[in-house]
C-alpha cells in the first residue's frame, strides 16, 4: 500500500464518519433514539421514528411515527408508523439485471459503462403501518406488506403480502390470517 492509497482510505473514512455523523445528528435532534452501531443517512426521511439500533439507514428511505428497527440494513423503502422490525433485517436491496453486459458493477465500471448499470430498476418495498418483520427476513423490492401484517423471522418476501396476514418462509408464503377481533 503505497501514500497515496493510504491518504485515499482516510479521506474515505473521514467521508463516512461525517456523512453518517450528519445523519445521526439529524436523527437524533428530530427525536430518534439511536443504539449503538446506527448509521443514518442524512437524506433519510424520519417522521418520528422511535429507534434505530444497529442499523444502516440508506438515503431512499422514510420511515413513520413510532417505528423501530433493531438491526440490519433498510437500503430503500418506505416504512410505515408503528412498526417493529427485528434483528439483522434485511429491506431494500439493490438487484442485478441479469440481461445486462456484466451483473458486475466493478467491471461495468472498468468498461466505462454508467454507474448503476448492472441494477434492476425495481420500486422500492413499501411497509404499511403497524407490520411485525421478524428477525432475519429479507424484503426485496417491488413488494409491498400490508396493514398488521406479520412475517416470520428468516423469511424471504418477494411478493405483496395483504394486509393483516401472518407469511413466513423462503419465499414467503401465507400461513393465516390474524384474528384481530379477540383485541
Amino acid at each position: 500500500m503505497n501514500l497515496i492509497n493510504i491518504a485515499q482510505y482516510l479521506v474515505n473514512i473521514i467521508k463516512y464518519i461525517l456523512y453518517y455523523g450528519v445523519g445521526n445528528l439529524r436523527a437524533l435532534l428530530k427525536g430518534v433514539k439511536l443504539g449503538v452501531g446506527a448509521r443514518v443517512s442524512p437524506f433519510s426521511k424520519l417522521n418520528k421514528a422511535y429507534f434505530i439500533g444497529a442499523a444502516i439507514i440508506g438515503s431512499k428511505v422514510r420511515i413513520g411515527e413510532g417505528t423501530y428497527i433493531n438491526s440490519g440494513v433498510i437500503m430503500s423503502g418506505e416504512i410505515g408508523s408503528w412498526c417493529s422490525i427485528g434483528y439483522n433485517v434485511l429491506i431494500g436491496p439493490s438487484e442485478h439485471d441479469p440481461n445486462k453486459r456484466t451483473t458486475s458493477p466493478r467491471f461495468a465500471k472498468r468498461l466505462n459503462l454508467p454507474e448503476g448499470y448492472t441494477d434492476r430498476d425495481i420500486p422500492m418495498p413499501i411497509i404499511e403501518d403497524e407490520v411485525w418483520i421478524g428477525a432475519g427476513v429479507i424484503v426485496l423490492r417491488g413488494a409491498r406488506i400490508g396493514k398488521g401484517a406479520i412475517v416470520a423471522a428468516g423469511a424471504v418476501v418477494v411478493k405483496d403480502i395483504p394486509p393483516y396476514e401472518i407469511w413466513g418462509g423462503v419465499p414467503a408464503r401465507y400461513i393465516k390470517k390474524r384474528d384481530i377481533s379477540i383485541c
